[in-house]
């Protein structure tokens, strides 16, 4: 069964710069490198049709021998060298190679491949050496440059969701604080409970971070907030919970479901002076595919510029973890507003 890709927490391991050369798609892509530069060293050479096809073969495996082994190696010393400065893993992956360079110029000579003399041997050896010098040099360049730009990227992203998140979290507690404000006076004993409830709720958002949380979490975070929420609002607001067998490998951004919840409390519970019901259901779309499905009245619309901010909001974060794999549709069904939540999670 084919999984789906959760971005944030399917990273390799910090090899540096260094990409990843243990994977076939590198291994592929060295190999390709490896032909078509034998191909261009074997045009360089002056044109003679009777030569040129042992030429490119003997070209094609002195390259081809470097470029794997020199694979291999980098492959394996990949650890080592992302702990290492840049300057210095990038002399010894050169210098790995020009190693390899040199030991395979000598078994060439050794073989009879290569025209005999200690001059012509010393010449070709200083050609090869600065010819895998010079290409080496170039291809990390521009592994660093790609390296780089995708830590910018990454930077950039962890930055737009702490502000996606430091958006949200001010209007939550503000609703929050109104929540207890509104018991303080008339009883202090559940002021208490929503108060605790509150600590529990900003705890848990406090120590997720960037990271993804447990769909089983968020959902126990919601259970909490609504609980809160029924204190204030009493017998206006009615739940339809049908949550069962929460996948364990289910994870998605913190903080997801509550502000969901939240607006369909403000926009579809508290206009309605007889309250109304909200439902959140949760179930298998697809082999790997969770749908949340989140449902209130639909009541008179609030003039409140944040109307969307709690979807704007999501739709962002979710992106930035899954891409296109991850989908928040918003629909008016009847007298009822939806909100479907998919989300890809590894399956088994």
């Amino acid at each position: 069964m084919v999984k789906p890709a959760i971005i944030a927490d399917q990273r390799a391991p910090d090899g540096g710069f260094v990409p990843d050369l243990c994977q076939p798609r590198a291994v592929l892509a060295v190999v390709v490198g490896a032909q078509l530069l034998a191909l261009l060293l074997a045009l360089a050479q002056p044109l003679e049709a009777d030569r040129f096809w042992p030429r490119l073969g003997m070209w094609s495996l002195a390259v081809q021998w470097v470029g794997l082994l020199g694979t291999a190696g980098l492959c394996a010393a990949r650890p080592g060298l992302g702990r290492l400065p840049v300057p210095l893993a990038s002399a010894l992956a050169i210098a790995w190679l020009l190693l390899l360079a040199t030991a395979t110029t000598l078994a060439a000579a050794w073989l009879g491949l290569l025209p005999a003399g200690a001059a012509l041997l010393g010449w070709l050896l200083a050609r090869n050496l600065l010819l895998t010098a010079l290409v080496a040099a170039v291809v990390l360049r521009l592994i660093y440059l790609r390296h780089a730009a995708r830590m910018r990227e990454q930077a950039h992203h962890r930055a737009r969701l702490e502000l996606l998140q430091a958006r949200m979290r001010p209007h939550f507690l503000f609703n929050s604080l109104n929540t207890i404000a509104s018991l303080v006076g008339s009883d202090a004993r559940r002021a208490e409970e929503v108060t605790l409830a509150l600590a529990d709720l900003l705890r848990a958002s406090l120590e997720a971070g960037d990271r993804l949380i447990p769909l089983a979490d968020e959902l126990a975070l919601c259970r909490r907030y609504l609980a809160m929420e029924q204190l204030r609002l009493g017998d206006r607001l009615a739940l339809d919970w049908q949550v069962s067998d929460v996948p364990a490998s289910a994870r998605l951004p913190p903080l997801s479901l509550q502000p969901l919840l939240e607006n369909a409390v403000f926009h579809g519970i508290e206009p309605l002076p007889g309250g109304g019901r909200i439902g959140l259901a949760l179930g298998l779309l697809a082999p790997g595919v969770l749908e949340i499905i989140i449902d209130n009245p639909l009541a008179a619309a609030r003039t409140d510029a944040g109307l969307h901010m709690a979807l704007v909001n999501l739709r962002a974060r979710l992106a930035g973890h899954f891409g296109d794999a991850a989908t928040l549709i918003e629909q008016i069904e009847g007298e009822r507003h939806t909100v479907r939540l998919r989300l890809p999670f590894a399956s088994a």
